[in-house]
């Protein structure tokens, strides 16, 4: 690697790194009042919780029959309404949760490649 392209390499990696901690110490600019709006939105918004009828307790051995049926029913009712609340909110959280991974690998892909560099440098 020539000298030349070693100081690009250096003075890309220093401008890198004070836009970085520029970054980290600077609070975040703001946004527009629509844009600002609609991010607020998902912090405010109250948490959602299952509507599912929790059955009452057990009859108890000496219920009748048809008590203990209906109690069975009413119970398998009520974790059937569980999972599909679980199934939903974890369907409205995946693109969440792939958007934040994405952001993982791009960020450990650009640390690699920070590291990469400053290796190379150092080595020529």
């Amino acid at each position: 690697m020539s000298a030349r392209t070693t100081r690009i390499c250096l003075a890309v990696a220093v401008s890198l790194g004070a836009s970085c901690s520029a970054l980290a110490q600077q609070p975040a600019a703001p946004a527009a009042p629509a844009a600002a709006a609609a991010s607020a939105a998902p912090a405010t918004a109250p948490i959602p919780k299952p509507s599912c009828v929790h059955p009452d307790e057990f009859p108890g051995k000496l219920a009748s029959e048809m008590r203990l049926k209906s109690w069975q029913k009413d119970f398998v009712a009520y974790i059937d309404c569980l999972k599909k609340f679980y199934d939903e909110q974890q369907a409205l959280a995946k693109p969440h949760v792939d958007a934040a991974n994405a952001a993982v690998v791009e960020y450990n892909n650009g640390v690699k490649e920070y590291n990469e560099t400053m290796q190379k440098a150092k080595e020529d």
